[in-house]
């Protein structure tokens, strides 16, 4: 933090004689944030310095997501990104062969039972998605990762080729949707047949040479455990795979969990739960797969939701006539809280702990208090009807899926005040944790601060990043780069991990620096007090703890008339002296305002 300094009168002068050497050399690109100003440089998601801890990075305590929704549109094998600010879809994506003329293509418009027929989408901790087609034409399941940001330039054009709304008017069709054929005819996607470059890998699952194909299994259970992996339920067979989120192969499996999985969400403890198409709740322990247990309640349920120590499942048969149940863990007993009356298949817990249930029938939702008392209850908005699936944005507002008008529909969080009915892909049919919300507050509790510093130079070498931190037991902080020379190049980039204080190499005019705050599974978040960015100039930099201050200078200054040896970073001008000069110029690469330390 910040500290305040008084210097005597020598010193003064001295920083004022340093200035007449401004012409002479450039300052070291370095940059300290500490202030809420100085944070306030960057993108704050999922962290706060509010008062009363200012002047610091800590995580929110009202969860929050990305400011994007993934819905998968099983009636016509592709899966949307929607802007949730902006009301806007953004991209669309194609899960299976097409359009029509593409080898492979397969036209089932208004089934969302036929053919490859996308529906689980999961979310990463890093915004990219995952979805998982069904495969209702006797094929394996297929696990498709597409990127938040960047790409593949699988054709080297020096660009990514993917898909955008190029009328800006919130709707993707057309060319605006990249072509996918089948050209090989094998009935899967392979990556040679990959069009667009933010799908990074396309895979069946089980996936691999010594894998038997599980034809006919659907596809039809998708969540993300704590180390970032996948998990993917065939119903047919009633077991789980785990698959490995950097490249889609299978990991281990099949798991047997003894019931049809129909949705699955996992813990900060690393515990599976997984929905069952009837009346029973499963828990695989994703460390110790053999480790599985089912509990039975009256009930028909289908989606499921995490949140306040619970387990919830939405029972389109009502549960006690209640849209949802909620089981306990510590206690293995389910109970269906008092409110309002009604089947539901989508159910989600906000970031207060609220629960969100929609109406199966009417097309209308009510949110729930986490006791289960009413807060408010909002019919269907026109053109809309049966609700397949609920999820909360970045905002805590509420956006239900309709499988059959084709739309979706938004709700403000707060009151339920309607927000308007937007058009979507051909039988959108998502239930799943489409925003990451899950991933973000109760498998992962994390959040992000990302800032550009511009270091004023093309091909700047950058070399190192210190930061001060307060970290309990089990939670982390871990901070990662990425260098170009140009703005828009940094997001073709992969970020690479750095150490605290530890020499790394990168280059580029501009660096980008994300600090990514995780909570210990009791909740506990760190804290971020400081974070200093610096160049590859090692010179004045004494005590190598990626600052340059007073006590560097000093240390210099103490050095005048010794013969420096070659690289010492006391000799600032290269001359081969130790001399104020070099005290001059140090002075000038202080990372604080009057070489605070």
């Amino acid at each position: 933090m910040t500290q305040q300094v008084r210097f005597p009168q020598a010193m003064q002068s001295l920083l004022a004689a340093a200035m007449l050497l401004l012409p002479l050399a450039l300052s070291a690109a370095t940059k300290t944030y500490t202030t809420d100003t100085d944070f306030d440089l960057g993108a704050l998601d999922g962290v706060n310095h509010d008062a009363p801890n200012n002047n610091q990075l800590q995580l929110n305590r009202v969860g929050t997501t990305f400011p994007v929704l993934w819905i998968a549109n099983a009636g016509e094998d592709t899966v949307s990104k929607i802007d949730t600010n902006n009301n806007k879809e953004v991209a669309r994506y194609r899960t299976g062969f097409g359009p029509s003329g593409q080898a492979g293509f397969v036209s089932h418009l208004g089934n969302a039972y036929a053919g490859p027929a996308p529906s689980r989408t999961a979310v990463d901790i890093q915004g990219n998605a995952y979805v998982l087609n069904r495969h209702f034409d006797g094929k394996s399941a297929v696990l498709i990762k597409i990127l938040a940001e960047g790409g593949i330039d699988r054709n080297g054009n020096g660009s990514i080729d993917t898909s955008n709304d190029l009328n800006n008017n919130g709707i993707i069709a057309g060319a605006e949707i990249l072509p996918m054929a089948d050209t090989n005819g094998n009935g899967y996607i392979d990556a040679a047949e990959l069009q667009d470059e933010r799908i990074a890998w396309a895979r069946r699952v089980p996936d691999g040479i010594a894998a038997p194909l599980r034809n006919g299994a659907l596809g039809r259970s998708l969540c993300i455990a704590p180390d970032g992996n996948l998990w993917v339920g065939l119903f047919n067979d009633g077991t789980y795979y785990k698959v490995a989120s950097s490249d889609g192969s299978t990991v281990s499996g099949p798991h047997s969990i003894g019931l049809t999985p129909y949705g699955c969400l996992v813990d900060r403890n690393g515990i599976l739960w997984s929905a069952d198409l009837g009346s029973r709740l499963g828990r695989l322990d994703t460390s110790n797969p053999s480790s599985v247990a089912t509990f039975s309640f009256s009930m028909s349920n289908y989606g499921i939701a995490l949140g306040n120590d619970r387990v919830y499942l939405a029972t389109y048969s009502g549960a006690n006539g209640r849209p949802f149940a909620r089981f306990n863990p510590a206690t293995n007993s389910f109970d269906t809280p008092a409110g309002a009356s009604h089947g539901a298949l989508g159910v989600a817990v906000d970031g207060s702990g609220n629960v969100i249930a929609g109406n199966y029938s009417s097309g209308g939702v009510t949110k729930f208090a986490p006791d289960g008392a009413v807060l408010w209850q909002r019919p269907a908005q026109g053109g809309t009807g049966e609700v397949r699936g609920v999820a909360v944005d970045a905002n805590n507002d509420v956006w239900l899926i309709h499988r059959t008008t084709a739309n979706i529909s938004k709700y403000r969080g707060s009151d339920g005040t309607p927000l308007g009915v937007f058009p979507i892909g051909n039988e959108p049919y998502t239930y799943s944790d489409a925003a990451g919300f899950a991933a973000r507050n109760i498998t992962n509790n994390t959040g992000t601060w990302t800032a550009v510093f511009d270091g004023g130079a093309a091909g700047t070498a950058w070399g190192k990043v210190n930061w001060a931190d307060l970290v309990p037991t089990g939670a982390s902080i871990g901070v990662q780069i990425r260098s170009a020379d140009s703005v828009a190049g940094l997001s073709l980039l992969a970020y690479q991990p750095v150490g605290k204080n530890v020499q790394f190499a990168a280059s580029g005019r501009y660096i980008q620096i994300q600090a990514r705050l995780n909570a210990n599974t009791d909740g506990d978040s760190p804290v971020l007090y400081d974070l200093t960015v610096n160049s590859n100039n090692l010179s004045c930099d004494i005590d190598q703890n990626g600052a340059i201050d007073i006590s560097d200078v000093n240390a210099i200054r103490s050095s005048i008339g010794q013969t420096p040896a070659a690289g010492d970073a006391r000799d600032a001008n290269g001359d081969n002296k130790i001399t104020i000069n070099d005290v001059r110029l140090c002075v000038m690469k202080c990372s604080k305002p009057q070489c605070a330390p």
